[in-house]
């Protein structure tokens, strides 16, 4: 495990707040493409597909989180 994943894994609000304003950026980006035919926010496809798969990290961050804490729950 490396140093980013131990510091977001031990502060799971944290990880909370970046996972969902990562989503919220990407319902915002999907909404305003189909209501407005184009990008509302003008970002380059590089960072876009950064913050993708930065997007699918997170998940797996938020998925281990909720395992340690089912099995904290359940070792007690």
């Amino acid at each position: 495990m490396n140093k980013v994943e131990k510091f977001l894994r031990k502060n799971d609000k944290f990880s909370a707040i970046i996972y969902f304003t990562i989503l919220v950026y990407f319902i915002f980006d999907v909404y305003s493409y189909f209501n407005k035919k184009e990008s509302i926010i003008n970002v380059p496809e590089i960072i876009d597909t950064s913050l993708f798969f930065f997007f699918l990290y997170m998940t797996y961050i938020v998925v281990m989180i909720q395992k340690d804490i089912k099995n904290k729950k359940s070792s007690k």
